[in-house]
């Protein structure tokens, strides 16, 4: 809707199988990425935050329910199982693990108090998106560039 190049965080940091890379083979990618005169990021990984907060208009914060986020992720891997996501790196399938669904569900303890830590000092940028509809009201009220 509003043209802007799209990154995903889960692309840049995984390799195929599930293989995580080191972040000094991604960070310049990303670093490249941030430098670009307009980019739309999805991803909270902390390490990377402050680079992108720099040079960020809007943080889009989406702030739902561990039950929700469970719900979906249990739904996402039932309905993709087998397949990989468009938003992720090649050849990595949705798939059940145990260790993703325990931090999603206790995401608002400690991953959450890392990203707020983050996020201090840029409170002005951040819109707080607190159920599934608001998104789209949110983006109704944008013009494209």
């Amino acid at each position: 809707m509003l043209d802007l190049p799209s990154y995903h965080l889960d692309q840049l940091m995984w390799s195929a199988g599930w293989v995580e890379r080191d972040e000094c083979d991604w960070r310049p990618e990303l670093e490249a990425i941030v430098r670009s005169p307009r980019w739309v990021i999805d991803g909270n990984d902390a390490s990377t935050m402050e680079l992108r907060l720099a040079r960020a208009d809007q943080v889009v914060f989406l702030e739902f329910s561990a039950a929700r986020c469970l719900w979906r992720v249990m739904r996402r891997i039932w309905s993709a199982r087998g397949t990989t996501r468009p938003d992720m790196a090649p050849d990595c399938p949705e798939r059940f693990d145990a260790g993703f669904l325990w931090y999603v569900a206790t995401w608002h303890n400690r991953p959450r108090k890392r990203i707020e830590r983050a996020l201090a000092g840029h409170e002005d940028k951040v819109l707080y998106i607190r159920s599934p509809r608001e998104p789209e009201r949110w983006l109704a009220s944008l013009s494209p560039r």
